[in-house]
């Protein structure tokens, strides 16, 4: 098993979050709803997975990532709970019954499939927004008849609040969340900015519905801990500390680019020095820079502008005093509009210590390149 994946991270190939999973599991077996919060690319789903690994119970993964309408909600929201089933249910012939059972009503096609039960609408359903309460309630109903704990686990959640035409899929949801007694609800997504909207908004159905969980950056001594483990079976011997630190410069220990440097590093024959730390992530930067140049262009000219000047700041206080518009050449209103976008784009993050920065470190490296 890879130590360090740039996709999902599960089993030894975890990292810490202790604190994150004891809470977790105290939320799932007192059922309290979570909302999973954070940048990008910071091990949200890992998290959520591992939690579920620990508890055992069976759970249902829903990536609402492409769903395009509120139809195909409902669809995946559907389809999630079906593969639910199939956890529940071992053998075909009883899951069939169950299921037929379950989804009478609701003019589904079943068919038995390797990852458990797949469903698909026969024909024109009833309105997405019925469909959905009805079959989070008859899930809620199952579980408690058969006395089994199930979770559900909407991610990429914010697309509900792009492809909805209004808040009644929002407010379904939270009923089914309100009434549940037997399916415990977790929910995450990766724009920010649109969750915590969601989420905060007084006049949106889920203000103050969940306990809001926050990613930050996992600290040093707890990748040294894991780092040198794994270097211990690749090389037989700890990495000095000068190479740890020079990793924990380079990637400002954003999760995904520790596992992506340290990844490369393990193709190396030889334990790593400090020298091999940052020809790697030279030619990582080296790789990465056209497509970074082209994610950079969508942005408009003041938002590449406030994204250059602070990529060679340390981290700013005051981005908005006239100090720093005159040095940048942008009058203060352009400058809040684009960093208000950054910000929701998730491009810039104000830290513990109100200083406006860069947040990924491949994008700040590049555009110091400049």
């Amino acid at each position: 098993m890879n130590p360090f994946p740039t996709t999902l991270a599960s089993g030894e190939a975890f990292c810490n979050r202790k604190h994150e999973l004891k809470r977790l599991q105290y939320n799932f077996t007192h059922k309290i709803p979570t909302l999973l919060v954070s940048p990008r690319r910071y091990g949200k789903t890992s998290l959520a997975l591992k939690a579920f690994e620990q508890i055992k119970w069976p759970y249902a993964h829903i990536d609402l990532y492409k769903a395009l309408s509120e139809e195909d909600i409902a669809r995946f929201l559907l389809t999630g709970i079906g593969q639910l089933l199939g956890k529940i249910e071992k053998t075909p012939k009883k899951l069939i019954k169950v299921a037929t059972e379950f989804f009478a009503g609701f003019q589904l096609k079943l068919a038995i499939e390797k990852i458990g039960l797949s469903v698909e609408f026969a024909r024109k359903n009833k309105k997405p927004v019925d469909t959905i309460l009805s079959a989070l309630e008859k899930l809620d109903a199952y579980a408690k008849k058969i006395k089994v704990n199930v979770i559900i686990f909407l991610d990429e959640f914010q697309i509900v609040s792009e492809v909805a035409k209004n808040t009644a899929v929002e407010a379904a949801i939270r009923e089914a969340v309100q009434k549940a007694s037997h399916v415990t609800y977790v929910f995450s997504g990766s724009n920010r900015h649109l969750i915590e909207e969601m989420f905060n908004d007084k006049k949106r159905p889920f203000y103050k519905l969940c306990d809001t969980i926050t990613l930050g950056r996992i600290e040093e001594n707890d990748y040294k801990t894991y780092i040198n483990k794994a270097a211990k079976k690749q090389w037989r011997q700890e990495l000095k500390e000068n190479v740890l630190e020079t990793i924990f410069k380079l990637t400002e220990r954003h999760s995904y680019y520790v596992n992506k440097l340290c990844s490369l590093l393990c193709q190396k024959t030889g334990v790593p020095i400090e020298n091999d730390v940052e020809y790697c992530w030279s030619e990582y930067v080296a790789e990465s820079k056209s497509s970074i140049e082209r994610e950079l262009s969508l942005l408009t000219l003041n938002q590449r502008r406030l994204l250059i000047h602070l990529s060679n700041e340390e981290g700013i206080i005051e981005p908005f005093s006239k100090q720093y518009t005159q040095e940048w050449d942008i009058s203060a209103t352009s400058s809040h509009r684009a960093m208000q976008s950054l910000l929701e784009k998730d491009y810039i993050l104000v830290d513990s210590k109100g200083q406006y920065c860069v947040l990924d470190p491949l994008i700040k490296k590049v555009l110091q390149e400049i």
